[in-house]
């Protein structure tokens, strides 16, 4: 899996600085047929865009859309008034190939041999994601780990059926999505996982530095200028990496720091 980013950071979504602790991962295919991230990134780009995620899973890697404890637009509205995913959930969507139609929410004219190739990588490309935000966040692939569907299911997302509508036309599920997750976290046999462990590690620690990488050479966003500079003055944060996710411990730091812990 080769991960870049491409921030969205003229999408309302991101303007609106919301953020979440993630509580686990919601997958969504786009229900369109086009394989081309470029179209989803200028779609997404725009302070009038109603939608947002995480990530694009595409046929050659995954591209990061959003800081992954960002708050994203991608679940909708639960139909019994369940607490929306999008306040506890990571997500991405996985761009499907061109070809087919829908009529009445369902895939027509959806070549499911010629598309083996197309499914094999964008599948496999989810899954290493899936191992790589469970890693991050200690996630439980089979617990936290959701669709679209199931998430209406659980009535934390809206009545969509993905990707439960297109998985099963090349043998996989959600059930194989969570168990293949699972085995690459386990290092399990080649034959039994999409990866090998020592390739998933090296792909982890590439990822993961990657991203350290970029999150300290990245400055404060604009409406955020003026706090980031009291903050570093006053001594609460050192000043590198402002649009990094904090953890508890470097949150309690911060407590004591301003003098709310005795």
């Amino acid at each position: 899996m080769e991960l870049t980013q491409r921030i969205l950071t003229r999408s309302g979504c991101y303007q609106a600085g919301r953020t979440i602790t993630p509580k686990g991962i919601m997958v969504h295919s786009t229900g369109v047929a086009q394989p081309n991230p470029e179209v989803f990134l200028r779609l997404w780009d725009d302070p009038d865009a109603s939608a947002c995620v995480h990530a694009i899973v595409h046929q050659g890697g995954v591209i990061q859309t959003l800081p992954w404890n960002y708050r994203a637009w991608h679940a909708g509205k639960p139909p019994k008034g369940g607490l929306s995913a999008n306040n506890t959930h990571i997500s991405f969507e996985i761009l499907e190939p061109a070809g087919h139609t829908y009529q009445g929410g369902v895939m027509a004219g959806y070549d499911a041999a010629g598309n083996a190739p197309y499914f094999t990588r964008v599948y496999r490309n989810a899954v290493e994601l899936c191992a790589f935000l469970c890693r991050l966040y200690g996630f439980d692939p089979k617990r936290d780990i959701v669709d679209h569907h199931e998430g209406c299911l659980r009535d934390i997302a809206s009545n969509h059926a993905d990707v439960s509508h297109w998985f099963p036309k090349h043998n996989k599920s959600m059930d194989t999505l969570r168990a293949d997750v699972a085995a690459l976290l386990a290092g399990a046999p080649e034959e039994e996982a999409s990866m090998t462990q020592a390739e998933f590690n090296t792909m982890f620690a590439t990822a993961l530095a990657a991203w350290q990488q970029d999150q300290q050479r990245k400055t404060a966003s604009s409406w955020a200028q003026e706090a980031w500079k009291k903050a570093k003055e006053t001594g609460l944060f050192d000043g590198s990496a402002p649009q990094a996710p904090m953890t508890r411990e470097q949150a309690a730091l911060v407590f004591q720091r301003m003098g709310l812990m005795k």
